[in-house]
């Protein structure tokens, strides 16, 4: 029979049980917060000690419940029990090691999409850096999953945002370490990882600051390019590399557009976007600068250039303009806010392609023009509006809270022979590194 007890000056349960070679051993385990400091945790690990060691000693197999507690051990525990003479000292399977079971993750998933595929390299890369290849996923704790958030906050300057991604993908491949049986828990379900919107990196690009960078554009293809993110909504370069002249419907004022990210959707990724005035005129003049035998595609030479990224902020610099921080991003947020205050959040986000509770986090933003209206908005002006409405003899003030400046010149009617569809739930889309 073993014995339990409880080191105080240690704060460890200690079981004291008698070995197949007769010889007095011991093994230990740390005390928890419990009410009960972890006895109950200890009185199981006790219990299965007896039965381990009395299979031991008759030659006799272990029972599955036993079993199943064998192959859980942390390496920490299993050594344990290996110099106690209950076990042999095994050899990991190479799935449980983390470098082996990253490598096999990735080639199940060899048809991802390049881009959501760079993301996960990131997250695989951090995780190998701080653990080893060589690490045993089992052995990863808790308090280790803590640390590695530390160190990607202060080792590596991650971004708040930037950080809880990486995580959450890595919460992803523990989960499937689980499904495959090599872990039975995951050492990253306790943290936090949901999308956390950074405030300070988004910017409404100006009418005027538009037409600036539109201005320092090389040629016709760039300035159409810029067209269609910041007054089409459209995100690059996963949107456009495949426009086509064809999806331009210039009869019913709207274009045709595949998202690739969200073409797992029931809708396929397919979305109507009017043919704002201001689009229409840089598709115009890219039509005529093409000649008469255009390409297949509208930006046959951007699809090949390699970072979009960091020509725009050249262009940007060119024009006279301060550094934007995820250019494309904030011209596409910059159309949404607009849209969302000329037509509501249904249109809005049909045309844009995302959620209303995505718009809300990661794309609409409160603009100077929001403020300076506020600011004149009064509630007296409000209330003699609201008492002529219902009958009495005030009269309505004249006031500019209730004007309505429109954000463009005009807007486009809905394409009769392509049907628009309602898009689905979708997060924040990764950065993607080239056309």
């Amino acid at each position: 029979m073993a014995s339990l007890s409880h080191d105080k000056k240690n704060n460890r349960w200690r079981i004291q049980f008698v070995a197949p070679d007769g010889s007095r051993r011991s093994v230990s385990m740390k005390a928890t917060r419990a009410r009960d400091r972890g006895q109950s945790k200890a009185a199981v690990l006790k219990g299965h000690i007896e039965e381990l060691a009395s299979s031991v000693s008759s030659g006799t197999r272990t029972d599955s419940v036993v079993q199943r507690w064998i192959d859980s051990l942390s390496e920490k525990m299993y050594v344990q029990m290996v110099d106690a003479g209950l076990l042999t000292e095994r050899k990991a399977p190479e799935l449980n090691r983390l470098g082996t079971f990253l490598t096999q993750w990735f080639a199940n998933r060899a048809r991802t999409k390049e881009s959501t595929v760079i993301t996960w390299r990131n997250a695989e890369r951090n995780m190998v850096d701080h653990f080893g290849a060589e690490q045993l996923l089992a052995d990863i704790t808790e308090e280790d999953a803590e640390s590695f958030e530390r160190w990607l906050k202060t080792s590596e300057g991650l971004a708040e945002a930037t950080k809880r991604k990486r995580l959450s993908i890595c919460k992803q491949f523990m989960q499937s370490a689980i499904k495959a049986r090599i872990i039975t828990q995951n050492p990253f379900a306790g943290l936090r990882t949901g999308n956390v919107t950074n405030r300070k990196r988004q910017a409404f690009i100006t009418p005027e600051d538009t037409r600036r960078i539109l201005d320092a554009c090389a040629g016709p293809e760039w300035r159409t390019l810029v067209a269609l993110a910041r007054y089409g909504a459209l995100r690059i370069p996963s949107e456009v590399q495949d426009l086509k002249w064809d999806d331009i419907n210039w009869t019913e004022d709207c274009l045709h557009v595949h998202a690739v990210k969200t073409e797992h959707h029931e809708d396929g990724g397919d979305r109507i976007v009017p043919l704002f005035l201001e689009l229409r005129k840089e598709l115009n003049a890219l039509w005529d600068a093409l000649g008469d035998q255009p390409a297949e595609h509208v930006l046959p030479k951007l699809r090949a250039t390699g970072n979009p990224n960091t020509t725009l902020h050249r262009i940007i610099k060119r024009a006279g303009l301060p550094p934007i921080p995820k250019p494309w991003q904030n011209l596409r947020a910059t159309r949404a806010t607009e849209l969302e205050a000329e037509f509501g959040a249904h249109k809005a986000t049909e045309w844009c392609g995302h959620s209303e509770k995505v718009a809300g986090a990661h794309y609409w933003m409160v603009t100077q023009d929001d403020i300076r209206r506020a600011a004149g908005w009064s509630i007296g002006a409000y209330l003699v509006q609201q008492s002529g409405e219902d009958g009495g003899n005030a009269s309505q003030a004249d006031s500019h809270a209730h004007e309505k400046t429109p954000v463009f010149p005009g807007s486009a009617s809905d394409c009769k022979n392509l049907q628009p569809v309602l898009m689905g739930d979708e997060g924040l889309e990764p950065p993607t590194s080239s056309l």
